[in-house]
């Protein structure tokens, strides 16, 4: 008479402890994956908006290259009859001076005259982000005109003819323009001439777009190169 082999398997028990076992792996695993994931996400969103404020301080690192800062319209103030003598009441249309504590604004006017820029800041409200605004100008025979681009309606927040610096994934909740020193050093005496060059101390205070909304304080110096 043959006999019967005996079959091995596994016990109930045996069963549930590896189902337990394994399902705590892959909760493990499925976490360490969406922390990942969720790093590489944060780290790629730094990443463009550092990139964005890169070309934002390109931006202004060009104008101070390419001149410096407009100091005519910042001090000492000017008088409407004064700029309109001067020919400058456009170009200083909306002047704001280097006493106002705000420090919203940058002017900048290129090393032959020809060309001034406008960039100031609006801070963010309850229904509106915060917008950096640019004007340009040109100096025709004389007189100071917007420059082509810059005639068409603006941003309903910038204002009249001025228009937004495009960022694409941050937002600006604060943004300050030191400028130093307050005089121009031209007409402040040979000491201060020699010594020091105009700059302006940039600080800026950026959020993303997305649903993390990463937030960085930026702050660099841009020193005029003349």
């Amino acid at each position: 008479m043959l006999k019967k082999k005996s079959q091995k398997g596994f016990t109930l028990i045996e069963l549930l402890l590896a189902m337990s076992i394994f399902m705590i792996f892959m909760v493990i695993v499925t976490n360490t994956y969406i922390a990942i994931v969720r790093a590489q996400r944060q780290a790629n969103q730094t990443r463009l908006i550092y990139s964005e404020m890169r070309q934002f301080t390109d931006y202004l690192n060009a104008e101070m290259r390419e001149g410096g800062i407009d100091y005519f319209c910042y001090h000492p103030p000017i008088s409407e009859s004064l700029d309109f003598y001067n020919l400058e009441l456009t170009r200083c249309r909306d002047q704001a001076t280097l006493t106002d504590i705000s420090n919203d604004n940058l002017r900048t006017i290129s090393r032959d005259s020809l060309q001034s820029s406008v960039v100031k800041f609006v801070p963010p409200t309850a229904t509106e982000a915060g917008r950096v605004c640019l004007l340009r100008y040109k100096n025709v025979d004389g007189s100071w005109q917007k420059e082509d681009g810059y005639l068409d309606g603006g941003d309903p927040v910038c204002g009249s003819d001025y228009k937004a610096f495009s960022f694409n994934n941050l937002d600006v909740k604060e943004l300050k323009m030191e400028i130093f020193p307050k005089q121009d050093p031209k007409t402040a005496g040979a000491d201060l001439a020699n010594n020091q060059q105009p700059m302006v101390r940039l600080n800026m205070k950026v959020a993303s777009k997305d649903e993390n909304s990463t937030e960085i304080d930026y702050q660099t110096i841009i020193v005029a190169r003349n």
